[in-house]
């Protein structure tokens, strides 16, 4: 049963154990845009630099933010029930609408970066043209296409099917995944890659606007990429036990994170030294994979990362929609459909940027702008306002504790 933005999941329907949501985690933060990330890191001070930004900000950035995974386990809300609190229940409706830039936009930018990668296998695979070739358009779009289908596929059915979809994916990325990494990481060697250092700082640009990547700038960016994980309370609520709803999040997101963000910060500097150029667009283990005769594994990589992440994505946003039209029936299977088809031509958007990393890097600090104040916000008036206590009143769709001066 699936249970809208209104609806409390009662004790019965908590069935994600602590490894389940360790794995579900663990699944969906594999994404290509950590490749891209982790590039990006790189073009600081080389693999030093990325080392610092992975293993000390990604981790402590995602501590605050693990918390939400508790409000929401406890309340058996959903993310945008358990802003009402803070924002009131029509107040709330605002956050849903920045809720939904979050789910969209990270599954355009997602499903975009998941084509550029498929791109580049099937370049080097068959000769079809990448992202950076003419005439890729029709390409281009077909990768979208596939990619939409499959992860509308598993997110209308709902979050058992997310739930299964994850353990399958997890297995599949420790096994497979790992051999990848092993492989391409054995074929660059590590020696020169910690040598490297950029001998130039890295622009980036979107239209008019070009801007350096910098510490600051990456440290703001990996908060925004962290804090825009934006649909843990919608499944932490499923979550059996405090613990499972908390903590389990933080270890899968956090450790995998270390090694995709890593994987891509080599990644690129390995391409730097054979090409002479940093282009962090290219970053990504599949070019070598493909090199190597393991083409059809690389694709499958980048699929089952762009479908696990998605699907959360897509489910979340219904759960946002559901939110704003609360005094409207509609069922959560039909939000669910509609909002998987809203990603298709959304994801046509980043075709007609000059730049992907401008518009990258514009859509996440754009997000992280709204995002950080948000979840403080919540976090603050949960633990510090109301003591950690927040009455069954959340769920109502008027009067109630909650409904403050007319709802807002």
């Amino acid at each position: 049963m699936e249970y809208s933005a209104f609806e409390k999941v009662p004790k019965s329907a908590q069935t994600f154990s602590f490894w389940d949501q360790f794995v579900f985690w663990f699944s969906a933060c594999s994404l290509p845009a950590a490749w891209l990330y982790g590039a990006l890191m790189a073009g600081w001070q080389g693999i030093a630099g990325a080392l610092v930004l992975i293993f000390i900000v990604n981790t402590i950035s995602f501590i605050p933010w693990a918390y939400l995974g508790e409000i929401a386990q406890k309340t058996g809300g959903s993310s945008m029930a358990i802003v009402r609190p803070a924002f009131g229940i029509k107040g709330s409706i605002v956050p849903s609408i920045f809720y939904l830039v979050f789910g969209f936009g990270w599954a355009l930018v997602n499903v975009f970066i998941g084509a550029i990668s498929l791109s580049f296998i099937f370049k080097l695979w068959l000769g079809w043209p990448s992202i950076l070739d003419p005439g890729n358009l029709f390409y281009m779009a077909s990768y979208i296409f596939i990619v939409c289908i499959l992860q509308g596929y598993f997110a209308v059915k709902g979050n058992q099917m997310i739930k299964k979809l994850q353990w399958f994916a997890t297995i599949f990325f420790l096994i497979l995944g790992l051999y990848q990494t092993y492989i391409v990481v054995s074929h660059w060697g590590i020696g020169p890659l910690l040598q490297w250092r950029p001998d130039k700082i890295l622009f980036g640009s979107l239209g008019i606007y070009t801007f350096p990547i910098t510490l600051t700038l990456l440290i703001d960016l990996l908060i925004s990429y962290n804090w825009t994980w934006e649909f843990i309370g919608d499944f932490s609520r499923f979550a059996k036990t405090k613990k499972g709803g908390t903590w389990a999040p933080f270890w899968g997101a956090t450790l995998v994170q270390y090694w995709w963000f890593l994987v891509g910060a080599l990644a690129v500097v390995f391409l730097t030294i054979e090409t002479g150029n940093f282009d962090p667009l290219s970053a990504a283990p599949s070019a070598t994979s493909v090199t190597l005769g393991l083409g059809w594994l690389a694709a499958l990589v980048v699929l089952f990362a762009t479908i696990t992440t998605n699907s959360g994505n897509i489910y979340a946003s219904s759960l946002g929609i559901s939110n704003i039209l609360r005094n409207r029936k509609i069922e959560m299977g039909s939000l669910l459909l509609w909002s998987a088809i809203a990603v298709l031509p959304l994801s046509l958007i980043p075709l007609f940027f000059a730049s992907f990393i401008g518009f990258f890097i514009f859509i996440l600090d754009f997000m992280g702008a709204i995002v950080v104040p948000l979840w403080t916000i919540t976090l603050v008036d949960y633990f510090l306002i109301k003591r950690g206590n927040y009455s069954d009143d959340l769920f109502k769709k008027s009067g109630g504790r909650y409904w403050f001066t007319n709802g807002w």
